[in-house]
């Protein structure tokens, strides 16, 4: 029987336009069609909200 290699491929979604509200990124790692792993970047709103509310 002949063995067959599979190989997976990573998709780069995003970032869409550095002045949109909540910039998402996201890193898929497709088989064919089929999503099989999806890591999301959520990016800083342009305001800095996240900073604001460490303290």
């Amino acid at each position: 029987m002949a063995e067959v290699n599979i190989k997976n491929m990573t998709l780069n979604f995003g970032p869409q336009h550095p002045a949109a509200h909540g910039v998402l990124r996201l890193v898929m790692e497709l088989d064919g069609e089929v999503i099989e792993r999806c890591d999301p970047h959520i990016g800083l709103l342009h305001r800095g909200t996240e900073k604001l509310i460490e303290y």
